[in-house]
């Protein structure tokens, strides 16, 4: 079987946005992960950070709402005086959804200023949707704890991925424009 070139010319642009893209990828989610990795067996510090504004916006509702850090686990549990209610987790802290979007940045090259921009506006807008994603689950699992796993894994996780195809789009126009 002869190795096809004709497709590779042909495909040049989209074979290096897909490489460049699983190569920042890889790289960014392994230097993620080896930060992750001091920390074992507690939460690593931006953990922490993402759950102390959970409990701050939380004690808007209920000033009961504390955050409890765990010597011997990876989570953070928030909770109220009755019950936990919550577990914040190293995934929970939006950084991994963060790496996926500005590995997309990366790939699909565009003005620096511009670069510079919408890894800003995409990180801040990540990390508040995340925030309200969060103190929305803390929600569901008082009034609908039953939910707890569809809005979890599916609803707002698929939210979060709009919002970041979204960011994607105008990336896409802005750096056409300027390309």
């Amino acid at each position: 079987m002869k190795f096809n070139w004709k497709f590779i010319k042909e495909n040049k642009k989209a074979i290096r946005f897909l490489l460049v893209f699983v190569g920042a990828y890889v790289v960014l989610n392994s230097l993620y992960g080896f930060y992750v990795q001091q920390y074992s067996p507690t939460s690593d510090p931006l953990t922490r950070v993402v759950s102390d504004h959970v409990v701050l916006v939380l004690r808007w509702f209920d000033s009961s709402v504390q955050g409890y850090v765990s010597n011997f686990n990876e989570y953070i549990a928030i909770a109220n005086d009755s019950e936990n209610m919550i577990y914040v987790f190293e995934g929970c802290n939006s950084l991994n959804v963060m790496i996926v979007y500005i590995s997309f940045l990366i790939a699909f090259t565009g003005p620096m200023k511009s670069f510079f921009k919408f890894t800003v506006a995409g990180f801040v807008g990540i990390y508040l949707l995340n925030l309200i994603r969060l103190v929305l689950l803390y929600g569901v699992t008082f009034y609908f704890p039953d939910q707890l796993y569809f809005f979890h894994k599916y609803l707002f996780t698929g939210i979060i991925y709009v919002v970041v195809f979204v960011f994607w789009y105008f990336w896409v126009r802005t750096a056409r424009a300027n390309g």
